[in-house]
């Protein structure tokens, strides 16, 4: 068993070095079906590089990309904090590690901009990454339970286009593939789970396994950074009485 205190680190993606880049490259491509050259242009399109290490033998078990910049929709201005490739050994999943890395980081974004709104972007062809959203925040979009305001819709819109570029479907809502997806066995998702938010996933992201990934997008306001944490003390607290979850 992995010890609970998961270590991680955010580093400038310029200050990373070959043999640091090909370590990197070992965990992602366990994940993420693609070559080397679409996850390098990924690393150079990012501001910072998220690493997990164990705190016992100190070995990489997982990382993320990170990028942080201003925009502004319909004359409102705000902070975007988009992630990407973000990967766990599975040994290393349920101790909040993710929760805690990005409470860390929203809250250097916060010192950097104390007065600016903050939203968390991302695009994603696993229905595990989505459901970070419905199991842990109140508000984010798209859902199930409502449609997304036109506000909201238009930043999505807005970062899509950004991120995907021309293979970005209005249409559809999602991104095209771009040259990566995941694995076989990473998070196939059943067709017949109950969950309703994972049936909402594969409702709007029928192409999934095939690379096509759904935009996100979640304020990083107090109601959202209280229902993080709340949910976070409530599954260490379940963990440390037997519950897995």
């Amino acid at each position: 068993m992995p010890a609970v205190g998961l270590s991680f680190a955010y580093a400038p993606q310029s200050s990373m070095t070959g043999v640091e880049l090909d370590a990197l490259w070992t965990v992602y491509s366990g994940f993420f079906d693609t070559e080397r050259a679409v996850f390098d242009e990924a690393v150079r399109r990012a501001d910072e590089v998220l690493r997990y290490h164990d705190p016992v033998d100190g070995h990489l078990c997982g990382m993320g990309l990170v990028s942080a910049h201003a925009e502004s929709h319909e004359g409102r201005a705000f902070r975007v904090l988009s992630t990407g490739a973000v990967c766990l050994e599975p040994a290393y999943r349920g101790l909040n590690a993710v929760q805690r890395a990005g409470l860390f980081r929203l809250a250097l974004e916060r010192v950097r901009h104390s007065f600016s709104d903050v939203y968390w972007y991302f695009d994603t062809f696993s229905f595990k990454s989505y459901l970070l959203l419905s199991r842990n925040v109140a508000e984010y979009w798209p859902r199930r339970d409502r449609p997304t305001p036109a506000w909201e819709s238009g930043v999505i819109e807005r970062l899509a286009r950004r991120h995907g570029g021309e293979a970005w479907s209005p249409a559809a809502g999602i991104i095209r593939p771009q040259g990566r997806r995941l694995r076989p066995g990473v998070a196939d998702a059943p067709p017949d789970d109950p969950d309703p938010d994972v049936q909402y996933f594969l409702g709007r992201n029928p192409g999934h396994a095939a690379g096509d990934r759904l935009p996100c997008l979640c304020p990083l306001n107090a109601r959202n950074v209280a229902a993080i944490a709340w949910r976070a003390v409530h599954r260490r607290a379940r963990r440390a009485v037997g519950h897995p979850r």
